[in-house]
């Protein structure tokens, strides 16, 4: 049998694939600091705005999805199984 190669376990695939999107943020976030724009509002042209306002929203819609869970979750007998 042959035995698998370092990188293709399944621990390590996850763990690369982390690291390089964190890389590719992290980058975004610093070249961000070198970009000129043309914000409407002032809190736009703040850097890492967008990044922090993306976080934000998604944690609201995933904490604001489980409260909407416990209003519409029905009994494990709802249909009379």
């Amino acid at each position: 049998m042959n035995k698998p190669e370092k990188h293709d376990t399944p621990t390590t695939i996850p763990a690369a694939v982390f690291g390089w999107l964190a890389a590719v943020c992290a980058a975004l976030v610093v070249i961000e600091w070198f970009v000129h724009r043309h914000a409407t509002y002032p809190w736009e042209g703040w850097p890492g705005f967008y990044a922090i306002f993306g976080f934000v929203a998604f944690a609201g819609i995933v904490l604001l999805g489980k409260q909407l869970r416990r209003v519409i979750r029905r009994d494990d007998d709802y249909y009379n199984d």
